[in-house]
């Protein structure tokens, strides 16, 4: 599988060795079960491929980050595809898609206009913290 092209903010989060974990809530309470096939079923399709903009289906692509099919998008999310993974295994705080779904600049947060609530987020980063298992 060749390299996709990765949203610049997730790039620049990715890469830049400088950039600060967050400290997360380990007693937050998930909206479902932290589970990967629960995280792609009940948030990453609903808000980042076919609800909200789209921006992440088939037809959008932002990016190259396509979150269609369930393998593929686990694979662009925990694989170093070139610029380091997005998601680090046992480390939501440090991972750079937790850090640009969590960032309060307008600029950067994911998704645009409509971020996710704070129990999908709890549900994301227990998966991540957990192993971020297939």
């Amino acid at each position: 599988m060749r390299p996709r092209p990765i949203p610049f903010a997730l790039i620049g989060l990715a890469c830049d060795p400088s950039s600060q974990c967050l400290e997360l809530n380990p007693d937050c309470s998930a909206l479902y079960e932290p589970s990967f096939d629960q995280v792609y079923e009940q948030t990453l399709t609903s808000s980042c491929g076919v609800g909200a903009g789209s921006c992440h289906s088939a037809e959008g692509g932002q990016g190259g980050l396509v979150f269609s099919d369930p393998d593929e998008s686990w694979e662009l999310l925990t694989e170093d595809l070139g610029h380091g993974p997005l998601v680090i295994p046992g480390d939501a705080g440090c991972s750079p898609l937790i850090q640009v779904l969590r960032t309060e600049d307008e600029a950067l947060v994911m998704p645009p206009g409509d971020p996710l609530s704070d129990a999908e987020l709890c549900a994301i980063e227990k998966w991540i913290d957990a192993g971020a298992e297939r």
